[in-house]
């Protein structure tokens, strides 16, 4: 099977599926899922903004692409996803509306539920494992959502919630895949990141780990086994030849089983055209 990994969108989405439609069409091969990390940008209410999205939303439109192209049934984005066979999977991030996210994730008693009026966009709950099959192939992916609590805070959703807690610290199902908003503990920089990411990653040692939030450019490190990787946010850059996407924004991993698999940044050269 082949995923497609995104980073931060911040409200992105429909370029998401412009590219892995175009990727399609490019490589002739079909994408089966696509994973993000967080920070999708889920504000179906355009009063309930939070304070960085509605400041970066006076320059940048895009911040509010889901309220415009996936809250409400819109042409544009009917088109591309038509053109497309599968489905996105996230886990939140810290810049969502998590009231909206909250009465959803409540009225679905699956391990993901859909956000969009397509039910193309689909939330996997913190602690869970959900499995994707295609075929004889399956991959198995625990989600942690939110970014963890800060010392001398006060209480917010943004942050992992004792609920989600209890079920990271509970999990005794395997899995191959990682996919977290925040990063471990002390992975990054010292004394940021989530003491519960790093310790299923300490128990579970599963095959990738993919996380957000932190800004950082494409890399690959690892913590133990697991190859943990850090896709780009998807951002626009300035270059001689216009604007270009940042390089690393979208990654593509081939798996089959945990020992046959790989990564790679997707050669996206014709992004300018978006």
């Amino acid at each position: 099977m082949i995923i497609a990994v995104f980073s931060d969108v911040h409200g992105k989405i429909l370029l998401c599926f412009k590219l892995c439609e175009r990727w399609e069409k490019e490589n002739d091969e079909k994408i089966d899922l696509i994973l993000q990390t967080g920070d999708l940008g889920i504000f179906p209410n355009l009063e309930r903004l939070d304070s960085a999205t509605k400041r970066h939303a006076r320059n940048d439109e895009e911040e509010l692409g889901f309220y415009y192209n996936f809250y409400q049934k819109q042409k544009r984005a009917e088109n591309v996803l038509k053109k497309l066979g599968c489905n996105l999977v996230f886990v939140r991030g810290n810049h969502e509306d998590h009231d909206f996210l909250d009465s959803l994730e409540v009225e679905h008693e699956g391990v993901i539920f859909p956000v969009d009026v397509y039910n193309r966009i689909f939330c996997l709950k913190s602690g869970l494992v959900y499995t994707f099959r295609k075929g004889s192939e399956e991959i198995r992916i625990l989600g942690i959502g939110r970014i963890s609590e800060r010392a001398k805070r006060k209480p917010d959703k943004k942050y992992i919630q004792e609920y989600e807690r209890h079920r990271i610290l509970s999990q005794k199902e395997g899995f191959d895949i990682l996919l977290t908003h925040d990063s471990a503990k002390d992975f990054v920089t010292k004394g940021f990141g989530a003491k519960e990411i790093r310790f299923v990653l300490e128990k579970f040692k599963p095959v990738y780990h993919f996380y957000g939030h932190t800004g950082e450019e494409f890399n690959v490190k690892h913590f133990g086994s697991t190859i943990v990787v850090k896709v780009s946010d998807l951002k626009w850059e300035k270059s001689d030849t216009g604007s270009v996407l940042k390089k690393g924004c979208m990654a593509i991993m081939h798996w089959e089983n945990r020992k046959m698999h790989s990564l790679e940044v997707a050669d996206i050269y014709w992004s300018r055209k978006y």
